[in-house]
């Protein structure tokens, strides 16, 4: 169910002007043309001579970028931030990729794969609502290895 509704909102096709843009965000026109000049968000045309378009993606970045400034970082800063975070973002949703993940009533438990260093052993965290604790395990040799140096 959960899955089906992230691919729901991802293939979601919606997109709005930089008009609509900045009353959405708050952002003006002149800072949102101004972002996107140097690089922070992207705009895209649906045919050739057609208006600049800003999808979710953009629009959320827009948002981003606004609540920084007003937070009191410079424009500078707020990019480096928000390029650290999709960088971090990036390798989490690798790591997500490559684990496993085993529901019981009490907890979560996500298996990491094979320590590089001992191959008997799978790297897991065992997570409820107030704590994770993190452990190695003897390896499951049904699941699809994965080695991690630690």
């Amino acid at each position: 169910m959960e899955l089906d509704f992230m691919q729901r909102v991802k293939s979601l096709d919606i997109s709005v002007g930089i008009g609509e843009a900045s009353r959405i965000t708050g952002a003006t026109v002149t800072q949102i043309r101004y972002w996107e000049k140097k690089g922070m968000v992207r705009s895209f045309r649906r045919e050739d001579g057609a208006n600049k378009r800003f999808d979710l993606k953009n629009i959320i970045q827009i948002m981003l970028i606004s609540s920084l400034i007003e937070a009191g970082y410079t424009l500078t800063k707020a990019g480096e931030m928000i390029r650290q975070h999709h960088h971090q973002t990036d390798r989490l949703k690798f790591l997500a990729r490559s684990l496993t993940v085993e529901e019981t009533n009490a907890q979560t438990r996500f298996n990491f794969g094979q320590l590089v260093n001992d191959l008997d052993y799978d790297v897991v965290a065992d997570v409820d609502d107030d704590h994770a604790e993190f452990r190695k395990v003897p390896h499951q040799p049904d699941r699809t290895t994965r080695v991690f140096d630690l």
